[in-house]
């Protein structure tokens, strides 16, 4: 319980964290038991939140969102400092107006880091994290990762990069993420999901929601996630009528058939 705790300090102070997607992270991670279902795994995520916030260590924020207090935050995040000489290395800069990437040396060593929520528009390091295990990138103003970027960081699980509006292109040295099982894209511009992605062998989770820009996904592609979830994808109608890549190579031209019967697939 307490790893799921400190899970929650990546998020930016006052933010509102959507409890499904928590317990989803969590299952990747490993952290509920390592159970391989997520519906396995829902049951123990749930009753692990409902005693955070018994405990008032989380707040109720509607139905469907928790909130980590300040206090509650700052307590956190002072317990991981205690543990900075250990393998459970956080580096927290969530909501921090940060508008460059940070230096490198700063986090090369980290286990879970979080930049989530701020004005960073590109990622061109090429950074050796041997021990990184998730990376919050969501909610920036990213336009360009290099190809390199994610070439050394061989056991990343998690990687969110939802909700950066300015992201057309996935970089291919995305397929270095062999160890990745959480793949979050929802709210992106991305236009076309590159046939690299194939390489993520080990993808249990993968969010193409509100995508609306979408307009390529190749054939095999989904149904090579053989692991696959948790699959969420929802798009304008009219975009799959698109017309700018062939029918034969892309499952998101025409009608649903093609994707239906990619997901005939998934586990």
């Amino acid at each position: 319980m307490k790893c799921c705790l400190l899970y929650c300090c990546l998020h930016p102070e006052d933010y509102c964290i959507p409890k499904k997607r928590l317990v989803e992270y969590w299952f990747c991670e490993g952290l509920l038991n390592q159970f391989d279902r997520i519906s396995d795994a829902q049951m123990q995520g749930d009753y692990i939140v409902n005693s955070l916030l018994s405990a008032c260590l989380l707040e109720r924020d509607g139905e469907y969102f928790v909130k980590m207090h300040d206090v509650i935050r700052d307590m956190t995040l002072w317990i991981i400092r205690e543990f900075e000489v250990t393998e459970n290395n956080f580096f927290v800069k969530a909501g921090a107006q940060l508008c460059e990437e940070p230096d490198v040396k700063a986090w090369e060593r980290v286990k879970r880091m979080s930049v989530m929520k701020n004005n960073i528009k590109v990622l061109k390091e090429t950074p050796k994290c041997p021990n990184l295990r998730t990376l919050f990138l969501g909610q920036n103003e990213l336009k360009v990762i290099s190809n390199g970027f994610f070439q050394f960081i061989p056991h990343l699980t998690v990687l969110d990069l939802s909700r950066n509006f300015g992201l057309r292109v996935l970089p291919k040295g995305i397929s270095e993420l062999i160890s990745l099982e959480c793949l979050d894209l929802s709210a992106t511009f991305i236009e076309e999901l590159p046939i690299e992605l194939k390489s993520l062998t080990k993808l249990k989770m993968l969010d193409l929601s509100y995508m609306h820009n979408l307009s390529k996904i190749p054939r095999q592609l989904i149904s090579n996630f053989v692991k696959l979830q948790i699959f969420r994808i929802i798009f304008r109608m009219w975009l799959l009528q698109n017309r700018d890549y062939p029918n034969e190579d892309n499952v998101s031209n025409g009608d649903n058939e093609k994707l239906m019967e990619e997901l005939k697939y998934m586990t």
